[in-house]
């Protein structure tokens, strides 16, 4: 009798205790999980409405136009059009009587007379902005996102066109569509574009002056030289990349545009007659005796200016900062 009493005692005593225990332990455990269970911190978003996007990049550009013309192996003041050769007396106007060789008297006049004979005679690289078929460049551009998916912006590129740089800028707009770390996009823009060359080739002679000191021959030769583009040429752009963030802030990006060159001012090349005049004087004992007027003609190409052959591809990889 009495174990049972005791027994109901204590169940009694447990029952009055147990609401004061459950009111102290649960709030302790709670408390540990709250301590234990802490959510981690939002990740970030990669691509943000109001966002500022700065591109650094490098970049290569292909010509549309590749290769090179044929080279001209002709003397242009040749009439007959035979192979440039020179150890051979340049071709003249025909009423010069200045030839004594085979078939003469013709139509020549010897090398010394036109001294500083310098004719463009065509043009040699096919694209008229890099004058020749890639080069490396780089640039950048400042985006500003108004929303996730679209923003606009300003940018700049450089390129190393041989012997004549040439560079522009573009207003430009992005469409992206971000999943993840990633965002592919697509872009074009309108701006301008300024210098490079096309390369021509050239007939030169120089005069060679004898140990005597008097001028009795020449060196004939052609050269392949630019020449520049001196003015402004409208440019348009689309192309679509890949853009990747590394951290919230700094992102990787790669694409590829098409750039298309326009002219407000096309001229063409333009042929044109030279004429140089000489003399052909005749010396005994070193003392002139004689002179022959000698008419020596050629037409000469003048580069015109304008946008044909100067649209290229653009491959671009860069760093993206984000603000």
């Amino acid at each position: 009798m009495k174990k049972l009493t005791l027994t109901f005692c204590a169940l009694f005593a447990l029952v009055l205790v147990a609401p004061a225990l459950y009111a102290d332990g649960p709030e302790q455990y709670s408390g540990k999980e709250k301590e234990v269970m802490q959510p981690a911190p939002p990740v970030c978003d990669f691509y943000r409405a109001h966002e500022w996007d700065l591109d650094i990049w490098g970049a290569w550009a292909f010509a549309a136009d590749t290769g090179d013309f044929a080279p001209v192996t002709t003397d242009p003041f040749a009439l007959t059009g035979t192979d440039f050769d020179p150890t051979l007396s340049e071709i003249s106007d025909r009423t010069s009587p200045c030839f004594t060789g085979p078939g003469g008297p013709g139509p020549c006049e010897p090398k010394f007379f036109n001294q500083n004979e310098r004719i463009n005679v065509g043009q040699i690289s096919k694209n008229e902005l890099f004058r020749r078929d890639g080069v490396a460049g780089g640039g950048l551009d400042v985006k500003y996102f108004w929303s996730r998916y679209f923003g606009f912006g300003v940018e700049g590129l450089g390129l190393a066109a041989k012997t004549n740089f040439a560079g522009g800028g573009l207003a430009t707009l992005t469409g992206r569509y971000p999943f993840g770390r990633f965002a592919p996009y697509v872009t074009g823009g309108m701006g301008f574009i300024d210098g490079g060359a096309t390369l021509y080739e050239f007939f030169n002679e120089q005069t060679i002056a004898n140990t005597a000191g008097n001028v009795r021959n020449t060196h004939e030769f052609f050269t392949f030289d630019p020449v520049y583009n001196n003015h402004l040429r409208a440019l348009g752009q689309i192309g679509a990349g890949l853009e990747f963030r590394v951290t919230c802030h700094i992102g990787l990006m790669a694409d590829f545009t098409w750039n298309f060159v326009f002219g407000q001012e096309d001229h063409p090349d333009k042929v044109t007659l030279v004429t140089e005049n000489g003399q052909n004087v005749t010396t005994r004992f070193g003392v002139p005796i004689s002179s022959v007027p000698v008419v020596n003609r050629a037409f000469e190409l003048r580069p015109g200016h304008g946008s044909d052959n100067q649209d290229f591809g653009l491959a671009r990889f860069g760093v993206t900062f984000s603000y």
